[in-house]
């Protein structure tokens, strides 16, 4: 029995050297990741990068692929709930609206999205359950690529952030610019 112990404590480390789990987001995508999602791993791992050294990362590293497209946020509103005396007017409101949604969309993907929940559980039923997500950052360059309106009562705003502007905003939150 004595003898069997020590063994084990051969195998588990050796199992364990077999487990591998990915370190990057680059590392973890699956074989069918589209080609947005391996730009948002890459600017994922870079921030991550810059947060562990505490520096931001070089530029290069974000930026110096010409083939990278910027990252693209996409917003969306309906006409009809918008504030307005006037169809135009309302339609105006649609657009910002929409426009804000897609600005929000682009600062989840630079600076990411602090979800805060709790559930309650009482004799192994959900008694009560709450979520709350706060997004914030700045963003400087983000640019309208295209307003489209969506059947009779919506908008469609997608909006873009190049990916030197992402890097600038890196250097910029370590504090050098």
């Amino acid at each position: 029995m004595h003898r069997a112990a020590p063994a084990l404590f051969l195998i588990v480390p050796l199992l364990a050297g077999c487990v591998s789990t990915p370190q990057t987001a680059t590392q973890a995508l699956p074989l069918s990741a589209t080609e947005a999602t391996k730009q948002l791993a890459e600017v994922k791992d870079n921030l991550d990068a810059a947060d562990r050294m505490n520096a931001p990362p070089p530029p290069s590293a974000i930026a110096s692929n010409p083939a990278v497209q910027p990252l693209k946020g996409m917003g969306f509103a309906q006409i009809a709930g918008q504030p307005g005396k006037s169809k135009n007017e309302k339609r105006l409101m649609a657009i910002r609206a929409a426009r804000m949604d897609a600005l929000r969309d682009l600062t989840e993907q630079v600076h990411g999205i602090r979800i805060n929940a709790t559930t309650t559980v009482s004799q192994a039923v959900v008694r009560d359950d709450s979520l709350s997500a706060v997004v914030q950052g700045t963003l400087r360059g983000a640019r309208t690529v295209r307003v489209t309106p969506k059947g009779s009562d919506s908008y469609e705003v997608e909006m873009a952030l190049d990916r030197e502007t992402v890097a600038y905003i890196v250097r910029a939150l370590k504090g050098r610019v």
